[in-house]
C-alpha cells in the first residue's frame, strides 16, 4: 500500500540551454559541484542534476514561490554565465539578473542621452523595426489594417521630434491590435470553455482596461511571452552594460526598466507572429489555461514549458538592438552579444592567412 504512494521523480528537462521549474517546494542547490534542482506539485516531482562541463545552461526560470535557491546555486550560475530568472505566477518578472560589464562612460552618456541628437535616431531605428514588423504580421496572415499601419509607417519616416514619432507609433498600434479583433483560437472538442476565450477581441483586458491580467488565452500568451522577452532585453542590456532603467522613448518612472521596454518594442511583432502561427497549427486543451477567482486568464503546463523554451530566440533577436544602442552611445563598445567583431576579426584573419 505504501509503495503506491510513492511516485518515482520525472527527470526536468532543458530545452535550448533553459530550465524551467515551476510548482511549490522549488529546491536549486549544489551538490558536490553539480547543480541539482527539484520541482513539482504534490508527489508529482520532477528532479535532476547538472554539471558544469556538459550542462550548457544558459537561463534558470523559475516560476512559483514557495521553496529555496541557495548561495551556492547562485554563485554556480554566475560561473557558469547563466542567468537567473524568476516569474510570478502572472508572468511578471521578479528577478532577471546575470553578470555583465561595468562600464560608467556608457552609463553617462545614456544617462545624457536626452540632450542629444542621438535619442531620435535610436528612437526611429526601435519604431521603424516594430513598425515594419506589424506590416509583416498583417501580410503573413492575410489580415487588414495594412493601409493604416503604412500610413502611420510615413508619418514615422517624417518624424523631426520624438512625439511626432509616438504618434506613428500609437496610430500603428491602434490599427494593427484592431485587426486582430476576429482572431479565432481552437480547443479540442470535448472541452467546454467559455466564449470569450475563443475569440482575440481587444488587447485592453476588461478587468483592467489595459494588457495587464488578460481576460483570454490568446491575450495571457502574449502577455507570457513579453515576459519572456522583458526578461531576455533587461539580460541583453546589462550583459553590455547598459542601465535597464534609463528609457530612450519611455519616461523613468519608479520600478521600471523603461530601456528594456524601449528595446521590447522593435520585437514585439515576432512575438505576435509566433502567437498567430500557434494558434493556425495547434488545437489547445482547456487545461493549458487557468481562470482565477477574478476572472483573469493564466496560462498552466506544460504550455509555460513551450513558452519559456522561447527565450533563446528572442535574446538572439534583441542582442543587435542592445548593440546598436550602446554603439550609437559609445564607438568602442565591445559586440558581446552578437560576437560581431569577434567574427569579423576571423573572417580579417583568415583573408591575410590565404593571402601569405
Amino acid at each position: 500500500m505504501q509503495s503506491d504512494l510513492i511516485t518515482r521523480p520525472q527527470a526536468v528537462p532543458i530545452c535550448n540551454g533553459i530550465v524551467m521549474l515551476a510548482g511549490f517546494g522549488i529546491k536549486v542547490a549544489v551538490d558536490r559541484r553539480h547543480l541539482t534542482v527539484s520541482d513539482g506539485i504534490g508527489r508529482q516531482r520532477r528532479e535532476a542534476r547538472f554539471a558544469k562541463a556538459t550542462s550548457r545552461i544558459k537561463r534558470l526560470v523559475i516560476m512559483a514561490q514557495t521553496g529555496y535557491v541557495t548561495l551556492e546555486a547562485l554563485r554556480w550560475l554566475h560561473d557558469a554565465k547563466a542567468a537567473f530568472i524568476q516569474l510570478d505566477h502572472d508572468a511578471s518578472i521578479l528577478t532577471a539578473s546575470i553578470g555583465g560589464l561595468d562600464d560608467a562612460r556608457l552609463r553617462r552618456a545614456q544617462a545624457l542621452l536626452p540632450n542629444t541628437e542621438h535619442r531620435l535616431v535610436i528612437a526611429r531605428e526601435l519604431l521603424d523595426a516594430k513598425i515594419k514588423g506589424q506590416l509583416a504580421v498583417l501580410d503573413s496572415f492575410g489580415l487588414d489594417g495594412d493601409g493604416a499601419v503604412r500610413e502611420a509607417l510615413a508619418l514615422l519616416d517624417r518624424a523631426d521630434r520624438l512625439d511626432v514619432a509616438l504618434i506613428a507609433e500609437a496610430k500603428a498600434a491602434e490599427a494593427y491590435w484592431d485587426a486582430w479583433g476576429a482572431v479565432t483560437m481552437e480547443f479540442a472538442r470535448r472541452d467546454r470553455v467559455p466564449d470569450h476565450w475563443r475569440t482575440f477581441g481587444t488587447r485592453r483586458s476588461p478587468l483592467t482596461l489595459r494588457p495587464r491580467n488578460a481576460a483570454n488565452p490568446m491575450n495571457a500568451i502574449l502577455n507570457y511571452l513579453y515576459s519572456i522577452l522583458e526578461a531576455e532585453a533587461r539580460i541583453a542590456a546589462l550583459t553590455i552594460g547598459l542601465d535597464p532603467g534609463i528609457g530612450v522613448m519611455h519616461a523613468d518612472l519608479k520600478a521600471r526598466d523603461s530601456l528594456v521596454c524601449d528595446l521590447m518594442e522593435a520585437v514585439r511583432p515576432k512575438v505576435d507572429s509566433l502567437v498567430l502561427d500557434l494558434l493556425e497549427r495547434r488545437a489547445f486543451k482547456k487545461n493549458d489555461f487557468f481562470e482565477t477567482r477574478e476572472g483573469v486568464c493564466r496560462c498552466m503546463p506544460p504550455l509555460i514549458d513551450d513558452l519559456v523554451g522561447t527565450g533563446a530566440r528572442w535574446f538572439g533577436e534583441v542582442g543587435p538592438l542592445v548593440e546598436f544602442v550602446a554603439g550609437a552611445l559609445m564607438q568602442s563598445t565591445p559586440t558581446l552579444l552578437t560576437e560581431a567583431n569577434s567574427s569579423a576579426g576571423r573572417a580579417n584573419y583568415r583573408k591575410r592567412w590565404k593571402t601569405a
